[in-house]
């Protein structure tokens, strides 16, 4: 299969190939820049944080939750003097912390999408390029053409179905982490409101 997508690469359906794997380029891209963020660089102790909240360390608790989002919303939602106002402060950052957390994730199924669907325009093309040589050419030259087109159809569907299945797969997880990592800010927030801190 391997040797069927490479030589597909300079067949007649060069251009899907070549535009599945521009999408797949981006889908990497964002896959990476995720994983890094959400699973690596914005991890923190929550324990430290909370425990930094309830000894009403506005400072030392939006430093122990390091370079993450949450740091803004600690500092928002302590230097008020009140749960309400708390909450109030936290609400405008909360909308800065949840787009900073699911942003680009939208486009892996974005990707996934494209792909299977540049794969499939890509079968239809190879069934056209097919079909089309069964006219008035010799019986050598239309199982020539008919094989050419058979063969650019199932390599441009391969080919987008190996890029779009992955693609939706990173979606799920990495939006699954989104949401965890929401919640535990939630979780956070809901410390600073409750008046702990105080």
């Amino acid at each position: 299969m391997r040797d069927a997508l490479v030589q597909a690469l300079d067949g007649p359906g060069a251009l899907f190939m070549y535009a599945i794997a521009a999408v797949m380029a981006l889908g990497l891209a964002v896959v990476i820049e995720r994983v890094w963020l959400l699973w690596f660089r914005w991890r923190f102790d929550v324990e430290r944080v909370v425990t930094g909240i309830k000894a009403g360390s506005a400072e030392q608790a939006a430093q122990d939750a390091r370079q993450s989002p949450v740091a803004g919303l600690i500092r928002a939602g302590m230097e008020t003097s009140t749960s309400e106002a708390a909450w109030d402060a936290m609400g405008a950052e909360a909308a800065l912390v949840e787009s900073a957390v699911r942003q680009r994730i939208g486009y892996l199924a974005m990707v996934g999408n494209v792909a299977t669907m540049l794969g499939l325009l890509g079968t239809v093309y190879g069934l056209i390029l097919a079909f089309s040589g069964l006219g008035d050419a010799s019986s050598i030259e239309r199982n020539a053409r008919l094989s050419e087109g058979i063969a650019t159809a199932m390599a441009t569907t391969a080919w987008g179905l190996l890029v779009g299945i992955p693609a939706l797969a990173a979606h799920t997880v990495v939006e699954g982490k989104a949401n965890r990592v929401l919640a535990i800010y939630q979780s956070i927030a809901s410390h600073i409101a409750s008046g702990a801190h105080r």
